[in-house]
C-alpha cells in the first residue's frame, strides 16, 4: 500500500488525532491521580490506555470515512493539483475540533460527577446566557477554554505538516499516473474502507460491536471509565435516549409508589436499605445456576410428563422448591439483573445497557464485602447484552467467558456447551477453596437456545427427537453430571445451590396475549447436607425476591438495597414481572394482565378464564402494586441511589 498515498495521509491524520486523545486520557489520570489503582497499577493503566486506543478507534473512524471516500475518489478519477485537496484538510480539522471540546470539557465533567461525558450536559443547553457568564466569571473555566485554544493550534501546526507532505506527493503521483491505472487501485480503496468500518464497529466478534461496557475489565472505578472515549459516550448517550423503551416510565407519583413500597417491605420512610438481623452467619458458599430459557413447564412439578428434567425434579423433591415464581422479564439481561440485584424490569428497557452504568448493592457487593470471592461464568462473549461491563461495575470480581475456554472447546456462536462450563468452574472453585475463601458463584448456561445444536462425544442422548426437547434433555443433564461432581469436592458440603430460569420458554399456558410460561420459572435451592429441609412453596414469588431469601438462609446482620422479600420469613402477597409491553401480577390463584396500549384482564388460573366484573377493586390493587414497585426502582435509579452506602 506504500503508493496508495491516500491511504497512507488518512493513516497519519488518524495517528495524529490518536496522539491528543491519549494526551488527553493522561490529563484524566493526572487530575484524578487520587484514584490510580493501588496495587498493579502500571499493567491496569496501560491496559485502560490500550482499551483507550479501540475507543478514538472508532470515533476516528467515524471522522475519516468520507474524507477518505473523497481523496479516493480524486485519487483513482481526476488530476486535481495540491491546492484542490485543502478542502479535506480544513474537514479534517473541522470534525476533530469539537472532539477535542469534548474532551476538555470532559474533564471537569468526570471531576464533578465521576462519569465520562454524556447527554445530561445538554441538560445546561436551556439556560446559554446563564452558562455563559458562569464561563466567563469562573478563571477554571476559562482555563479549559485556553487549553482547548491551545490544542487546536498545536494540531493545526502537526495537520499543516501532514497536508503539505502528503498533498504534493499525491498532486504529483496524479498528473503522471495513467488513467487505466484507477481501477488496480479499487481494491486497495475497497480493503482500506473495510478496515475504517471494523475500526466504527469496534469488535470483531459477530454478537456484538463495542461499547460503553466493554471498557469496564477492572475494580477500580477511573481505569474503567478512562479507556472510553468522550465523544463516544456522549453520541452513545444521546442516541441511547432516542429509543422508546428508555423513555422514563410515569405510572404513578414517585412519592406514592415511595411511600407504598416501602410500607409494604416495612421499611423506614425515606430508607432504601433494609436492615435487619438475620440470626447467627453461616458462611456458606452459594452457587447460583441461571438456566437458559428453563421454563417451570418442563419440569414434573408443573405436570410435565415426558421426563425433560429428572435432575432439576429430584432436587426439587430434595431441596425447597417454589412452584409459583416467575421470571422479572423474558430476555436473559433481564434474569441477570434481577437475580444478581433485585430490582424488577423497567418494561422493555435494556437495564444492562446505557452509555452510564449505575452502581448496586446486590448479591455481588453483599458477598464481596464480607471477604466472599464473587465470579461469574458464560458460556459465550461476555460482552453480549454488556454482561462482563455491568458485572464489572457492581463487584463481580472474576468473568468468565467464550475467551478463556480453549478454542477447540467452542461449539457455537454462543461459546462453549453447558457441560464445559460446568467442568471449568469447579477447577476455579477448588482453587478458591484452596485459598481458604468462600465463594459466590453464578453460572449462566446457554444450550437451551437458538441455534438449539446438541454437542456430539459425550455420553448423553435424548430421548427426544425434536431437537429443543432434547436441548433440554441435555441442559437438564449437565445440572445433573454438574452436582454429581461437586459431591466429591470439599467444598461441597458447605455450599448452598441455587437453580432458576433466566427466563421461560413458549411452551405452555397463555391468556389474554400473555404467554404465562415465558415468565414461569423453577426456583429451588438445594442444601440437605446443611440441614435445609425439604419443602413445597406456592407462594407467590419473583427473581428479584432471591436475594434476600438467600441471605435469608446466611443470617447475620443484613444490609441490602433490593426490592425484593425473604420467601421463607415474609412472603409476598403477589409477584409481578413484564413482558416488554405488557406487565403481569400474580397471586396464587389470579392472574391481573396490563397492556400498554390499556387493555387489562383479570384472570383465575384454576380455570383459564376470565373473572366477573365484581373485581375491579382487586385487580386495580394488583396494578398499583406492579406500577409502584416499578415505579420506585425507576426513582432510585434516577436519584444513585441503589449503590448509595
Amino acid at each position: 500500500m506504500r503508493n496508495f498515498v491516500p491511504a497512507r495521509y488518512i493513516l497519519s491524520v488518524y495517528l495524529n488525532g490518536i496522539l491528543f486523545f491519549t494526551l488527553f486520557r493522561v490529563l484524566l489520570y493526572i487530575s484524578n491521580a487520587a484514584q490510580l489503582p493501588r496495587r498493579d497499577t502500571f499493567a491496569i493503566v496501560a491496559r485502560s490506555f490500550i482499551m483507550g486506543l479501540r475507543f478514538d478507534t472508532v470515533i476516528s473512524g467515524y471522522i475519516l470515512l468520507a474524507p477518505f471516500l473523497y481523496v479516493f475518489i480524486l485519487w483513482a478519477f481526476a488530476r486535481p493539483r495540491a491546492h484542490e485537496l485543502r478542502p479535506v484538510h480544513t474537514l479534517l480539522f473541522l470534525l476533530y475540533s469539537p472532539c477535542f471540546l469534548g474532551c476538555i470539557a470532559d474533564l471537569p465533567f468526570y471531576g464533578n460527577y465521576q462519569s465520562r461525558l454524556n447527554i445530561t450536559i445538554l441538560n445546561w443547553s436551556a439556560s446559554p446566557e446563564f452558562i455563559l457568564k458562569m464561563i466567563w466569571q469562573d478563571n477554571k473555566w476559562l482555563m479549559y477554554i485556553g487549553l482547548w485554544v491551545a490544542i487546536l493550534y498545536l494540531y493545526h501546526l502537526l495537520m499543516r505538516r501532514t497536508f503539505k507532505r502528503y498533498s504534493t506527493e499525491m498532486a504529483a503521483r496524479m498528473q503522471h499516473r495513467p488513467l487505466s491505472s484507477k481501477w488496480a487501485t479499487a481494491a486497495q480503496a475497497l480493503l482500506f474502507t473495510g478496515c475504517i468500518l471494523l475500526a466504527i464497529r469496534g469488535r470483531v466478534e459477530g454478537r456484538s460491536p463495542i461499547q460503553p461496557g466493554t471498557s469496564y475489565f477492572c475494580e477500580y472505578d477511573l481505569a474503567n471509565k478512562a479507556g472510553l472515549n468522550p465523544m463516544f459516550n456522549l453520541v452513545w448517550s444521546w442516541t441511547d435516549g432516542w429509543k422508546d423503551e428508555n423513555r422514563p416510565l410515569a405510572f404513578v407519583n414517585d412519592t406514592i409508589a415511595r411511600d407504598y413500597v416501602q410500607n409494604y417491605l416495612h421499611r423506614p420512610a425515606n430508607a432504601p436499605i433494609q436492615v435487619y438481623d438475620a440470626g447467627d452467619e453461616k458462611r456458606y458458599n452459594v452457587v447460583l445456576v441461571l438456566m437458559e430459557s428453563m421454563s417451570a413447564y418442563y419440569t414434573a412439578a408443573m405436570g410435565n410428563g415426558n421426563a425433560l428434567t429428572p435432575n432439576l425434579d429430584t432436587l426439587a423433591e430434595r431441596g425447597i422448591s417454589f412452584h409459583n415464581f416467575y421470571s422479572a422479564g423474558i430476555h436473559t439481561f433481564n434474569g441477570i439483573f434481577s437475580v444478581l440485584y433485585g430490582h424488577p424490569a423497567l418494561m422493555a428497557r435494556h437495564t444492562m445497557e446505557g452509555a452510564y452504568i449505575p452502581s448496586f448493592r446486590g448479591m455481588p457487593y453483599y458477598f464481596k464485602k464480607r471477604g466472599y470471592e464473587t465470579i461469574y461464568f458464560t458460556t459465550h462473549d461476555g460482552e453480549f447484552d454488556n454482561v462482563s461491563g455491568f458485572l464489572s461495575a457492581n463487584h463481580m470480581q472474576q468473568i468468565v467467558t467464550k475467551s478463556d475456554y480453549k478454542e477447540g472447546r467452542i461449539w457455537s456462536v454462543l461459546g462453549v456447551a453447558d457441560h464445559e462450563m460446568f467442568d471449568n468452574s469447579l477447577q476455579t472453585l477448588d482453587q478458591c477453596h484452596s485459598a481458604g475463601r468462600p465463594f459466590f458463584a453464578t453460572l449462566m448456561t446457554s444450550s437451551n437456545h437458538s441455534p438449539y445444536i446438541l454437542p456430539d462425544n459425550i455420553p448423553f442422548s435424548p430421548h427426544h427427537t425434536e431437537v429443543r426437547g432434547g436441548c433440554v434433555e441435555y441442559a437438564d443433564w449437565a445440572i445433573g453430571r454438574f452436582m454429581q461432581m461437586a459431591a466429591s469436592h470439599p467444598w461441597y458440603a458447605n455450599t448452598i445451590f441455587v437453580f432458576t430460569g433466566d427466563h421461560g420458554s413458549y411452551d405452555g399456558p397463555s391468556y389474554a396475549g400473555m404467554p404465562l410460561c415465558y415468565n414461569r420459572v423453577p426456583f429451588i435451592i438445594y442444601g440437605p447436607h446443611l440441614g435445609l429441609q425439604q419443602a413445597v412453596k406456592n407462594d407467590p414469588g419473583g427473581q428479584i425476591d432471591i436475594f434476600p431469601t438467600i441471605v435469608g438462609l446466611l443470617g447475620g446482620y443484613n444490609d441490602q438495597a433490593t426490592l425484593g422479600t425473604d420467601l421463607l420469613r415474609h412472603p409476598g402477597r403477589w409477584a409481578f414481572f413484564s413482558q416488554d409491553d405488557k406487565i403481569g401480577i400474580t397471586s396464587e390463584h389470579l392472574l391481573y394482565i396490563w397492556h400498554k396500549d390499556g387493555h387489562e384482564y383479570l384472570i383465575d388460573l384454576d380455570n383459564g378464564r376470565e373473572t366477573g366484573g365484581t373485581d375491579h377493586k382487586l385487580a386495580d390493587s394488583m396494578r398499583h402494586h406492579a406500577f409502584c414497585f416499578i415505579q420506585y426502582s425507576q426513582w432510585l435509579r434516577q436519584n444513585g441511589m441503589t449503590g448509595r452506602e
